[in-house]
């Protein structure tokens, strides 16, 4: 397991925080404490650096709670001036998240590896090997609005292995590296846990994301107080602010979550006394390689699906299912074939696994098939309309469907779902343009990871009724 140190340097101008001891226990409280009683609050006399003070000028930080913790979404949110796509974040994150001490690194959530930058898994990258991709921090599924998917002060790069692991399950208490909790319940490292605990806050404070979703409020508070700011997260603060123009206010004064939320006091370092960030150190690893520990290994599950094949997976890490064939023909002659790349095969049902489609290019997706059996490595999964006519197609066919989804028309996006979250997709959601009508699309043999962004670029075109290729990869 990587292995990683920490020691105190002084840096006059920061505003990030020491830590303190806690013995509170492992289990996850689900609940939030009582809210800070109202009532006037004290003016905590900051001395904020010069380098942000413009920033907080607007902000009266002798509010009570309620309302300091208001001023500062409305901060938050009318700082956020650049609305930034989720693919934008290939321009931004790596250099957000650059080696301190290697400016051709990355350094990666929970693993703290220190790898090539080049790295990062995309259908749109040339580089191999692709080892790493993009984690929610605040899980995707969770996020109320697609419009937070984006947030980069909510993403970190991350081992895709590590991330398969990580899935979507909220945050526990534990010690040492990153593993599963009871096979529940994800501890990101000791080190990571103040990073994770003031992204946390910040989803809260900007979105109102639950913390009940994740962890819990003493949680956070508590990770927030014992692992203090490092000069990595003042470095994807200044980089992020100027990327899309917010920052995260509890990497400027963690102790600012302490005025909001109450608990014992974390570090207040907009104080004379403060000493400055954590410099940490972090390991070369560029061979893609995992380092799980066997208790990661007892569950590992997939991440958030995101554009590019970002943060997907399966029953085990090496998870790589995504749809290989597509047949639009004539009258009830349709099918989809999905293919197992992974190494291990795969039980749909338990995985969660399933398709749906979104007609003629509006509303939400609909109409879901839960899929079912075993799925062998390198094997396909055949599925048609019932009432299909073509010999191929029911000679292949693993299973039959009378009716949606598998009646799609050619401006029918259809997706691959796990859990209910998407993996893949043939298709463009929410646009009624004809894509694939009267054709068999089949998926480029170089093609190796589901996307959730459809690319046209990906698939080899056919005529109407070519169903020569299905059943086989």
């Amino acid at each position: 397991m990587i292995s990683k140190t920490k020691f105190l340097i002084f840096f006059s101008l920061c505003v990030f925080a020491a830590c303190s001891s806690d013995d509170d226990n492992n289990i996850v409280d689900t609940t939030d404490p009582d809210p800070v009683e109202e009532g006037p609050g004290e003016d905590p006399g900051f001395l904020i650096p010069e380098d942000i003070a413009a920033y907080y000028a607007d902000v009266d930080f002798s509010l009570a709670a309620e309302d300091l913790e208001q001023e500062l979404t409305e901060l938050s949110n009318a700082r956020h001036t650049i609305t930034l796509s989720y693919t934008d974040r290939h321009d931004y994150l790596y250099n957000a998240n650059e080696d301190p001490e290697n400016s051709a690194n990355v350094v990666l959530v929970y693993s703290s590896e220190s790898r090539d930058k080049r790295e990062y898994i995309s259908s749109a990258n040339p580089y191999s090997p692709q080892t790493f991709n993009t984690e929610h921090i605040y899980p995707q599924s969770y996020l109320n609005s697609d419009d937070v998917k984006a947030d980069l002060h909510n993403l970190e790069p991350g081992d895709q292995n590590v991330n398969s692991s990580r899935e979507n399950y909220p945050f526990a208490d534990g010690e040492g590296s990153y593993h599963l909790v009871n096979n529940s319940a994800w501890y990101p490292g000791e080190n990571w846990t103040g990073d994770i605990a003031r992204i946390i806050m910040y989803m809260n404070l900007t979105y109102g994301e639950s913390f009940s979703d994740v962890g819990s409020m003493d949680l956070f508070l508590k990770w927030n107080r014992q692992d203090p700011v490092s000069v990595l997260e003042v470095q994807r603060n200044n980089a992020i602010e100027s990327a899309q123009g917010n920052r995260n206010p509890f990497i400027d004064n963690p102790y600012l979550a302490t005025l909001i939320w109450g608990g014992e006091d974390a570090v207040n370092t907009w104080t004379e006394d403060y000493a400055g960030p954590v410099s940490e150190d972090y390991t070369e690893d560029t061979t893609g390689e995992d380092n799980d520990d066997e208790d990661e290994n007892e569950n590992p599950e997939e991440g958030d699906g995101d554009e590019d094949g970002e943060e997907t997976g399966g029953d085990n890490q090496d998870t790589v299912l995504l749809f290989s064939e597509y047949v639009e023909g004539s009258g009830n002659n349709k099918a989809l074939e999905i293919v197992n790349l992974s190494e291990e095969a795969i039980d749909l049902e338990a995985a969660g696994y399933s398709i749906m489609k979104q007609s003629n290019g509006s509303g939400d997706w609909g109409n879901k098939l839960s899929l079912t059996g075993t799925l062998e490595a390198g094997d396909v999964l055949v599925i048609i309309n019932s009432q299909s006519e073509l010999q191929k197609l029911l000679d292949e066919a693993d299973i039959r469907q009378n009716g949606a989804p598998v009646d799609f028309n050619g401006n029918d996006a259809v997706g691959l779902f796990k859990n209910d979250e998407l993996t893949d997709i043939i298709g463009v959601f929410n646009d009624d343009a004809d894509y694939a009508k009267d054709t068999t699309l089949r998926r480029k043999a170089e093609i190796t990871v589901p996307v959730t962004t459809y690319d046209a670029e990906q698939w080899e075109t056919f005529e109407r009724n070519t169903v020569d290729g299905i059943g086989t990869y």
